[in-house]
């Protein structure tokens, strides 16, 4: 019989993380939760939240453009968050995400704005969403297993000319 698996996120990302951002904080079930349901607000269409939720973190489940409001991109594994979120300075909070049929499983990385794509989701083995969040600026993101490379939404800050702007 096969042991089941406690933690939803992959065992290598704590590793991969402590390396280069400061320690990791794993999120309370309520937090992770609210955590979900702004990326939903930011990047997933009202109408399709409910489905969403229900297909992320479903291996066999594969989303398609659907799922993703129009603003939406895709961006390379490379791209740096300083460079999508030009601008913008200051500590950078990143939460990440991951999904099973039982549930979710989010953490807090905090680091510095030179970090790329890849530094927060690591690899496209497993279906994560994530918010970065650098001063006023947000980042909405998204991988699934195969996709090499994320959906990305970026919400400029009430200073910025437009509201929701990819550079």
């Amino acid at each position: 019989m096969a042991r089941a698996n406690k933690s939803v996120t992959p065992e290598n990302r704590l590793a991969h993380w402590k390396k280069i951002w400061a320690t990791p904080r794993r999120l309370n079930q309520d937090a992770a939760d609210a955590a979900f349901d702004e990326f939903c607000d930011g990047l997933i269409p009202r109408h399709m939240h409910k489905i969403f939720l229900k297909s992320f973190g479903v291996k066999r489940d594969q989303l398609n453009n659907r799922f993703f409001v129009d603003e939406a991109s895709f961006m390379d594994w490379d791209s740096k968050i300083q460079e999508i979120l030009s601008g913008a300075d200051g500590v950078v909070e990143a939460t990440v995400i991951y999904g099973s049929p039982e549930g979710l499983e989010a953490h807090m990385l905090k680091g510095q704005p030179r970090r790329t794509l890849r530094d927060i989701i690591v690899d496209d083995w497993q279906a994560a969403c994530g918010i970065v969040t650098l001063g006023e600026h947000k980042l909405f993101l998204f991988v699934e297993p195969k996709m090499r490379g994320c959906i990305v939404r970026v919400i400029r800050g009430e200073s910025s000319e437009s509201p929701s702007d990819i550079r």
